[in-house]
């Protein structure tokens, strides 16, 4: 990274930002990653980070968050391992919980859905459980970094023996500290140990009465420690046993290292995703702190942060509210020019600029409006404080002047520059042409810049050259105070006289000062002050049009909220109506049924033409239910009409006409539906006839109508009801004769017009039906034929239609 650069991010407050990230993860590693986290400048790199810093802020606000709190430091340990070291109990219990840690984050990102969580799925496959080798890590290691007496038979066999041998030392002592012969020579009636042998603390001038080995004495020489005879073989057992159960300990951990060797891959692939999802989650958490938003990325250069504010003074004011201002460029306007007075917030809005340039890149969401629009700035240059070095003898001006001349050679298009007081610290003319010539070029190259001044020559770039717009930080003339808040397109005085007032500078020489002002510059600030004043009228305006829009749409949600509450009850009686129709055609259906079967019984030509008649009057309703309507005839509305509404298929009397409405059918009628009065269009119409107002009641949605209820007089037409006149039964009967019969029934149905007809030719051999049916193809006046019904007779019988 070259010194600019990282003069720049000094200046930002760049490692200040990344401070607060370091402190927000829960892994050493993630803090090293944290502090030394670079700036990317792929898009979709950039798009990614930011995605997946989104989903860990949804699982936050969900309090299902991802915990790494006690995921160990092993980066060391995976290098021992890596080298074909034997790794301690220490080291194992903390590859362990590496392992149960990766197994319970994979579980954990198994449960979220892919389609909601892309990002953050993806993890799920380099996060290994390792079951195997955990089992075993688990077998032989305790809580405390122990090696079990589980890890193996014969360690459990050997720690057992080691225990047994131990009691029998401490009888045997025991029994010595409570002799006569040995009591009166102890210098305290306790055993203890020595270079891991137990031995009698004895008196030093009584040392030869205890037959032993001496190990040690104390420092005034008083004491001496002796292993008396008796349990010195027994040591020498213990400390063989102890000796094999380190052997046997080498061997077990030796055994468990290869195995952890075998999946080291694996182990080094979830450590260090673990360390990724720490960081990613550390994002998240600072995230919520500031209140940030995921912005959208502009492709072709629009720059609209909207209400962004400074990352590190929202997390100082947390809980508080902080000013944001809308920082606006693109591709024609890339240079800012931000003018006001002292103290008024100019230095924190570039901060805030260049910050949240970076924290884009490292994919941290923004302390923006949501709607916000960010660029992805290849470079971030800043020029920001006082940078007088005393060691490299130069002055201010100097200084800045040196970081300029580098930013100056290399900002290029899309990069960002923010630059602070350019041209301060020499001749005023002089600095101003400076910084003029600077800006120029700077816009030329194509690099997006915000800079602060107070150079009055400054502020006419907006109103002569493509590409430059004024700004200015907002100043209360009534409290003489700043609002903070940036205004685009407007410059900005410097109030340094208002504010020498305020801080109470002698009156007299502030008046004085005012008086020597030039003429120029009175005109410039009295410009500005016009300005400022018009400001505030568009600003009152367009808060009198955002709260008018507020009415409105409130208005508009009432009215659809009514409309929805109309329509749910309108498809409540919908239901109601077609359900009552459906219930009364299965009554009349087998009301029909019934009397068919009636008739079939007892064939009458009296009850047959009584039930030709109630079934005319069912078809003249049914007809009328699934006939189309014809579109009215505008000339037969007249007020007090019955109409049918037709998109609303809603029954209605009309109350108004418009005047035109014979030769207009898109005017608007006034109607009366139930309770709601309506206006719609005269072409919505349809006229209903006083005599079909009664049907017109029943089917007032006949368009909603399910199909069976539409088909009701197809069942009506279907139905043959048998009589003496139109049935002939040729049962029993040889094939000649009955072909016979069937030519003179058929004349006599042709002459008196009778049909449909029923011939009865029974089952039998199949003879007699197979001839029937072949006539009947035959015959010209014959336009179709059927098998019965099973109620008719089923096979056995034919129905015949003649024309």
């Amino acid at each position: 990274m070259s010194q600019s650069l990282l003069r720049s991010y000094r200046a930002l407050e760049w490692e200040k930002l990344k401070e607060c990230l370091a402190l927000e993860a829960e892994t050493h590693w993630a803090r090293e990653l944290s502090l030394a986290i670079e700036p990317a400048n792929e898009t979709l790199v950039v798009a990614q980070l930011l995605d997946e810093t989104q989903e860990a802020v949804s699982l936050l606000q969900a309090n299902t968050p991802l915990s790494f709190n006690n995921l160990p430091e092993l980066r060391e340990i995976l290098a021992r391992l890596a080298a074909g070291a034997c790794l301690s109990p220490a080291e194992f219990l903390h590859l362990y919980t590496v392992l149960v840690v990766a197994r319970r984050v994979r579980g954990g990102l198994s449960l979220l859905d892919s389609k909601d969580f892309p990002q953050l799925t993806k993890f799920v496959g380099n996060l290994h459980a390792l079951e195997s080798l955990a089992s075993a890590i688990d077998t032989a290691i305790d809580e405390t970094g122990e090696v079990k007496d589980s890890a193996s038979p014969q360690l459990h066999q050997l720690r057992r023996e080691v225990r047994t041998i131990d009691h029998k030392i401490k009888d045997e002592l025991n029994k010595l500290i409570h002799s006569a012969s040995v009591s009166k020579i102890l210098q305290e009636p306790i055993y203890t140990q020595r270079n891991g042998r137990y031995v009698l603390p004895v008196n030093a001038n009584s040392r030869t009465s205890l037959v032993g080995i001496v190990h040690d004495s104390s420092s005034s020489g008083l004491t001496v420690y002796i292993e008396p005879a008796k349990v010195v073989e027994l040591g020498n057992d213990m400390r063989m046993k102890e000796n094999a159960i380190e052997h046997e300990i080498v061997r077990i951990l030796t055994e468990l290292s290869a195995q952890a060797h075998l999946d080291l891959e694996k182990i080094k692939t979830s450590y260090s995703t673990l360390i990724e999802l720490d960081c990613i989650f550390a994002r998240a958490r600072l995230s919520q702190k500031y209140k940030g938003e995921r912005p959208d990325i502009s492709m072709s250069g629009q720059l609209d942060l909207r209400k962004a504010r400074h990352p590190l003074l929202a997390l100082q004011m947390y809980g508080k509210s902080v000013v944001g201002n809308d920082i606006i460029l693109d591709a024609k306007v890339k240079t800012i020019i931000v003018t006001g007075p002292n103290t008024g917030g100019k230095t924190v809005l570039l901060k805030t600029a260049g910050l949240l340039a970076l924290m884009l890149k490292v994919g941290m969401l923004l302390p923006v409006e949501p709607g916000s629009t960010a660029v992805i700035f290849t470079d971030v240059y800043a020029d920001i404080g006082d940078e007088q070095s005393i060691e490299q003898s130069l002055s201010t001006f100097s200084s800045h002047m040196k970081n300029i001349i580098e930013i100056v050679n290399n900002a290029r298009s899309g990069s960002l520059v923010i630059m602070d007081e350019i041209g301060a610290g020499t001749d005023p003319r002089e600095g101003a042409a400076l910084a003029r010539a600077i800006l120029n070029h700077l816009n030329e190259s194509g690099a997006y810049t915000i800079s602060a001044t107070h150079f009055g020559e400054l502020k006419t770039l907006a109103y002569l050259q493509e590409g430059f717009v004024n700004a200015s930080l907002e100043f209360d003339e009534a409290t003489l105070s700043p609002t903070f808040r940036l205004r685009i397109g407007i410059p900005g005085g410097s109030k340094a006289t208002t504010i020498a007032r305020r801080l109470g500078l002698n009156e007299n020489v502030v008046a004085e000062a005012e008086t020597l002002m030039q003429a120029q510059d009175q005109d410039v600030q009295q410009t500005i002050e016009k300005l400022e004043a018009k400001l505030e009228e568009i600003a009152a305006l367009e808060k009198d049009l955002s709260d008018s829009q507020a009415r409105a749409k409130a208005k508009e949600q009432l009215a659809e909220s009514k409309l929805s509450e109309v329509t749910v009850a309108q498809e409540k009686l919908h239901g109601k109506m077609v359900s009552e129709m459906e219930s009364e055609f299965k009554q009349a259906r087998e009301q029909l049924r019934k009397l068919i079967s009636d008739l079939q019984k007892q064939p009458s030509l009296q009850k047959a033409e009584k039930f030709k008649t109630e079934m005319e009057e069912v078809r003249k309703d049914l007809n009328w239910l699934a006939e189309p309507k014809e579109a009215t005839s505008p000339d037969k509305l007249t007020i007090g009409a019955l109409v049918n509404i037709t998109s609303l298929n809603r029954q209605a009397r009309v109350e108004q006409l418009p005047p035109d409405y014979l030769e207009n059918p898109k005017g608007q009628a006034t109607v009366q539906a139930g309770s709601l009065r309506l206006k719609v269009a005269v072409g919505d119409l349809q006229f209903v006839a006083r005599e079909k107002a009664k049907i017109q009641a029943k089917v007032e949605q006949k368009k909603q109508v399910p199909v069976s209820a539409r088909n009701k007089h197809d069942v009506v037409e279907n139905v043959f009801v048998r009589t003496m006149l139109n049935t002939l039964d040729l049962r029993g009967k040889r094939v000649d004769e009955a072909l016979q019969m069937l030519d003179r029934f058929l004349d006599t149905c042709v002459m008196q017009s009778i049909s449909p007809a029923m011939i009865i030719h029974g089952h039998g051999t199949g003879a007699v039906k197979s001839a029937t049916r072949d006539y009947l193809r035959e015959c010209s006046f014959i336009s179709k034929f059927r098998p019965g019904e099973l109620y008719e007779g089923g096979d056995g019988v034919t129905v015949v239609e003649i024309n």
